[in-house]
């Protein structure tokens, strides 16, 4: 998997369909164990809800799956909220859309729509970040150089993570990994082969 999206910090919005309540909650995590201990909490907060219906992936390859219709319809809550994360590829997100029922039934297909409008809601409003497979490096350079690394690694895609000066520059950056041997040619090329690499570690970085 070379790059997947991820809501990277909580959202909680709130929609009105014929009355009934739905209360979306948008959660990073870790792993399923993670999902499932912010899944407590949600349902804890909201336990005077009709329903607490859930959906997550847990892991950038998307083979991690989970869903709950609790007590609605099969097939009318759980799945469409799914549906939503695996088209947008967005992973290692939990959703919860609580339900308070506000009298008027909204019929299967009702529900399906409400369910899924809840989590397109939220989603529209929440911090959703691309995380590409990189290749963190450090390469120390002279300061009359510097500038011109900088703007090299910028347009290679890549990130610059710290910045130290002392004797010389010693830039920490990342660059997305089929990026990587075009920028080490063309940082040596800039500066002459006046350069020095250390390979930190490949991850998964975010370029906001």
């Amino acid at each position: 998997m070379k790059s997947y999206k991820q809501v990277v910090s909580p959202i909680e919005c709130e929609i009105v369909i014929k009355k009934s309540r739905f209360i979306t909650n948008l959660i990073p995590i870790e792993n399923a164990e993670n999902a499932d201990a912010e899944l407590k909490k949600i349902c804890k907060k909201y336990s005077d809800a009709t329903h607490n219906c859930y959906a997550y992936i847990s892991n950038i390859i998307a083979t991690e799956q989970r869903f709950s219709d609790d007590g609605e319809p099969q097939g009318t809550a759980g799945i469409p909220m799914l549906e939503v994360l695996k088209k947008r590829e967005i992973y290692m997100t939990l959703v919860v859309v609580t339900r308070y029922f506000g009298g008027v039934k909204l019929g299967a297909s009702g529900l399906v729509s409400a369910y899924t409008e809840g989590v397109v809601s939220a989603l529209q409003s929440a911090d959703i970040r691309t995380f590409v497979f990189s290749e963190v490096q450090r390469a120390e350079i002279s300061y009359s150089i510097a500038p011109k690394i900088f703007g090299i690694i910028e347009e290679c895609g890549g990130r610059i993570l710290n910045i130290v000066y002392d004797q010389n520059v010693c830039i920490e950056y990342a660059v997305p990994e089929d990026n990587s041997h075009n920028l080490r040619d063309k940082m040596i090329d800039m500066t002459a082969g006046k350069i020095s690499f250390e390979f930190i570690k490949k991850d998964y970085v975010d370029y906001v």
